[in-house]
């Protein structure tokens, strides 16, 4: 039997990336997807690649918006008739030092990576309690438990997001609601892929992430998306405010 059979699941960042492969990864498993992102094109994109792996539909949105959030949800509860699994997938990144971090760029990035949780995960919860139970799965970083050079505010995001992760999971699991963080390390996505682009030396730039990991290269989103199933899944019934780490060493450094 499939993992996540019978599974309503939303994925935010759905369009690309890790998000887009968490979704395929939860359709081949059984489970029906919504997929939420801000860029009305790539979602519709998204949501055409990924309806051969099973039913799958689209919701545009902006995580950083309360009634965005709330449309979103609604929209997942009238199509499927339920939610039990919430993955916070949507996120930016900063590389950018203290003095040259302006403020709309602290603000971008924290409304983006952590409020953009907020606003789901409330709107969730009294879904999550009706369907009797579920799991969230929020999306952390390696740079939530390490920190890396000028880069201030995604840093600090994704430690706020750790620690956010660790206050929900022990004021829902009395209601059977797993909540745990997937922590990825360096990963080709088109944000990597963006970091490469806007750099002063592409080359350099993408060189460096080469060796980034001690793995000596960078993950697929399909590996960091395994680790989203396990969280989804009963497989990992015993974890609660977790924080699992899929970053090819580099923490272990």
């Amino acid at each position: 039997m499939a993992r996540l059979e019978g599974k309503s699941a939303l994925v935010s960042g759905g369009a690309s990336g890790i998000g887009k492969a968490i979704a395929q990864l939860f359709l081949e498993e059984g489970s029906r997807v919504v997929i939420t992102d801000i860029n009305e094109t790539a979602l519709a994109q998204a949501v055409a690649e990924l309806e051969p792996f099973g039913q799958v539909s689209g919701v545009a949105g902006d995580v950083r918006s309360m009634s965005d959030a709330a449309h979103v949800i609604g929209q997942v509860v009238e199509r499927h008739g339920y939610l039990d699994t919430l993955v916070c997938n949507a996120g930016i990144t900063s590389v950018m030092p203290i003095e040259d971090l302006e403020e709309d760029e602290w603000d971008r990035v924290l409304t983006t990576n952590v409020k953009g949780m907020y606003t789901l995960v409330k709107h969730a919860v009294p879904h999550l309690k009706a369907a009797g139970g579920g799991t969230i799965v929020t999306l952390g970083s390696e740079m939530g438990i390490v920190a890396v050079p000028e880069s201030p505010a995604y840093n600090a995001s994704k430690g706020a997001v750790m620690m956010f992760t660790k206050s929900i999971a022990l004021d829902l699991i009395r209601y059977n609601i797993r909540v745990n963080a997937l922590c990825p390390g360096i990963t080709r996505t088109p944000l990597l892929q963006a970091e490469v682009d806007n750099s002063a030396d592409p080359a350099k730039t993408a060189a460096e992430q080469a060796v980034w990991a001690p793995i000596m290269r960078t993950a697929e989103p399909r590996e960091i998306a395994q680790g989203a199933l396990w969280l989804a899944s009963d497989d990992s019934s015993f974890a609660v405010g977790s924080n699992l780490v899929i970053d090819g060493g580099f923490t272990a450094k």
